[in-house]
């Protein structure tokens, strides 16, 4: 018979003084899964072995742990697609990253009930009309449509860098969740803003857009972007005082003024430090340093810029370019090239 080697992460806070990797040999038949895999060592070889499962069906997320490094669901990960996935009979199987474990593949996830309190996230529906009951078309339904796959198997939080470095951060599924009310007609306008606050007060421009949330997604939704999205929103409504719109300004600025992202200025833009920008620059000259390629833009670019960016402006498409920075970014590159000169 087929079988496969599942190494097995084993540490009990309790009695154990550090974790060991545990060798259990298993039958496999075809389309047998992960979860059926640690079902069988329980049952037939080892009672002790501690692991989370409860729908079996992709829906309730509890079963997510590491499979060779990378999170997923148990109950839907086939022992054989593994096997020849990294061409080994050896399937490693750890506790999701980032998480206290209780005791070896179960993890302390109730920080999620409170981050769900924090963050409010249900729908909190304003009067319907008289006498009759919402309507939502299916044109809004697709704009969150993902994510109200979301099944909170905080895979997305066990790869996330940002709350690996940042504790106020609240990982990337709050702010799935959080997309997801906001695109909603049904739910209060003041709710709506009241969700924006909170979303800034949780640190949300702290993502790095790393991309990991969405490589490990098991429901394929992409956290990055609805991160992304509620941004957006941040900036629409109005809050742009943040070091993180102030970036997002910065950037947009810089690339429609000169085809790149200055980073340079960046301090001087986000956190009004231009002294510490002319002694960088200083320091940087004096030992011959590169400090930044200044564009030498070709004749008649700048009328040909701005009436792109008046347009996209006007029409309402880009809200964080501000025309009166790109003019004074001009003077700043015009100076540069003069001090260059000399």
């Amino acid at each position: 018979m087929k079988t496969a080697t599942f190494r097995v992460f084993r540490f009990n806070p309790e009695t154990d003084r550090k974790p060991q990797y545990q060798d259990y040999e298993i039958p496999i038949t075809k389309g047998i899964t992960v979860l059926e895999g640690l079902t069988y060592i329980k049952d037939n070889i080892d009672p002790t072995l501690a692991f989370r499962a409860f729908c079996r069906s992709g829906i309730c997320g509890s079963c997510a742990v590491n499979i060779n490094g990378k999170p997923r669901l148990a109950c839907k990960t086939p022992i054989e697609k593994i096997m020849e996935e990294f061409s080994s009979k050896t399937i490693i199987i750890e506790p999701l990253s980032r998480f206290k474990i209780i005791k070896d593949l179960v993890v302390d996830t109730e920080g999620k009930k409170e981050t769900i309190k924090r963050f409010n996230l249900w729908l909190e529906e304003k009067e319907p009309p008289r006498d009759a009951e919402f309507t939502v078309s299916p044109e809004e339904v697709k704009q969150y449509e993902k994510e109200t796959d979301c099944i909170l198997c905080l895979a997305c939080c066990s790869v996330c860098e940002a709350l690996k470095e940042n504790i106020p951060f609240s990982g990337p599924f709050a702010f799935v969740r959080t997309f997801r009310f906001l695109s909603d007609s049904r739910e209060k306008e003041e709710i709506k803003e009241k969700r924006l606050e909170i979303a800034l007060n949780a640190s949300v421009w702290s993502c790095l857009q790393c991309q990991k949330c969405v490589a490990v997604c098991p429901k394929n939704i992409a956290p990055a972007d609805d991160i992304q999205k509620v941004r957006r929103a941040i900036v629409r409504s109005g809050k742009k005082e943040s070091p993180g719109a102030k970036k997002l300004s910065h950037y947009l600025n810089w690339i429609y003024a000169t085809g790149q992202i200055n980073r340079l200025f960046l301090p001087a833009d986000v956190y009004n430090s231009e002294k510490a920008v002319k002694e960088f620059i200083k320091t940087c000259r004096e030992h011959g340093i590169e400090v930044w390629d200044i564009p030498h833009l070709p004749d008649g670019f700048l009328a040909l810029r701005d009436l792109i960016i008046r347009a996209l402006v006007e029409e309402g498409n880009i809200e964080a370019i501000d025309f009166k920075k790109i003019r004074k970014i001009d003077e700043k590159i015009e100076a540069l090239l003069k001090g260059e000169e000399k």
